[in-house]
């Protein structure tokens, strides 16, 4: 699947205010900040997993907008709940067939393909809101639509994006006899929250990496400030020497560690391949890749790398992530068996490079 790159910026620096009052009766919220270009000063390679503003007071009958301003969902779950994952292993849809370039299965066939629940993949339907039943918007494929939901019982509910571990937001709901916030309150806190996270780019943008032999993907925050980089992008170690590749704890973020002889052409099939419907099923079934998704080694194996593994120079960690809660593992650790240079990419964001030099 073609997937625009999450950093891109979605809206005028000028317009910093998100439209906060459709009517009455409605807030919008955007999920993402809605920039179009970084202001000076913001590293351009930075982004905000955040919805703007992150908590809206409204009445009871009362409706919020959101705008989705990125590759986000909007996540309802039943009240008191836990969101849903974004992926979850089926075994009865066993991975099969999936062999590297020297001819041989990845040892991930037979486990279950990573389905994307439906509720979160195409949204869950109606369109009001009490706590008793989920809702979502569904995986943003295309321009997507507005996703306005009513809200019809007092409470403070939390939401999510599935897709960012730890991007949440809420929404309180008050009888009409009480105050909620006006129009102006809402687009005050926005323009708040947005000066905060830019001020986070940029301290992000000043962090250095300081431990030996390790690479972070970010630095991130896990306020949802995040660097779309590898620090540092160049490493030099010495053959036989474990390098650490790892997430900053609490992002926001999923990424991985993808070495390859050509990240050009990889790059080019991991978005291609990464997230798309399984066969022709009505409605679809959104996966992942097993190949991208999936580590390339079994767990509990000793990685070493020379630039020839599977036939091709291919090496994945396999998705990773900073929330403990999850499956997925922080961190991916290497060694290299002969001096040479080794480029690696994520498939998840195939415009982040990096590479690592290592010496005899």
């Amino acid at each position: 699947m073609k997937r625009s790159p999450v950093v891109a910026l979605t809206a005028a620096v000028c317009c910093l205010a998100v439209p906060v009052a459709a009517s009455a009766a409605t807030t919008s919220v955007l999920a993402g900040p809605g920039l179009k270009r970084a202001p000076a000063g913001v590293p351009k390679d930075g982004d905000l997993n955040q919805f703007f503003p992150k908590a809206v007071k409204i009445h009871v009958g009362d409706k919020v907008s959101w705008t989705i301003a990125g590759f986000h969902v909007v996540q309802f779950p039943k009240a008191g709940s836990a969101p849903p994952a974004l992926a979850v292993p089926d075994p009865s849809r066993p991975t099969t067939g999936v062999n590297d370039a020297a001819g041989q299965p990845f040892w991930f066939n037979g486990q279950g393909t990573p389905v994307v629940p439906q509720g979160v993949a195409l949204g869950l339907p109606g369109r009001t809101y009490d706590g008793s039943a989920p809702v979502g918007s569904g995986l943003p494929l295309g321009k997507p639509k507005p996703f306005v939901v009513k809200f019809t019982k007092a409470g403070t509910f939390t939401y999510f994006c599935t897709i960012h571990p730890g991007m949440k937001a809420t929404v309180t709901v008050v009888p009409k006899s009480k105050p909620a916030e006006s129009a102006k309150a809402v687009k005050a806190a926005f323009a708040r929250q947005l000066a905060t996270g830019l001020s986070q780019l940029k301290q992000l943008d000043r962090k250095k990496i300081t431990a030996a032999n390790t690479i972070e993907a970010g630095p991130d925050s896990p306020s949802g400030a995040t660097l779309y980089r590898y620090s540092p992008s160049s490493l030099t170690t010495r053959v036989g020497t474990p390098v650490t590749l790892t997430m900053t704890p609490g992002t926001t973020e999923d990424h991985t560690f993808t070495f390859s002889r050509n990240v050009k052409a990889d790059g080019r099939a991991a978005e291609n391949e990464l997230l798309a419907p399984l066969g022709n099923s009505t409605p679809p079934v959104f996966a992942f890749s097993p190949k991208w998704a999936y580590p390339s080694e079994a767990p509990g194996s000793t990685v070493s790398y020379d630039g020839t593994n599977h036939g091709n120079g291919f090496l994945n960690s396999g998705v990773l992530d900073g929330d403990s809660k999850t499956p997925f593992p922080q961190k991916f650790t290497v060694s290299f068996s002969k001096p040479g240079t080794y480029t690696f990419f994520c498939a998840i964001h195939p415009f982040m490079v990096g590479k690592i030099t290592a010496t005899s």
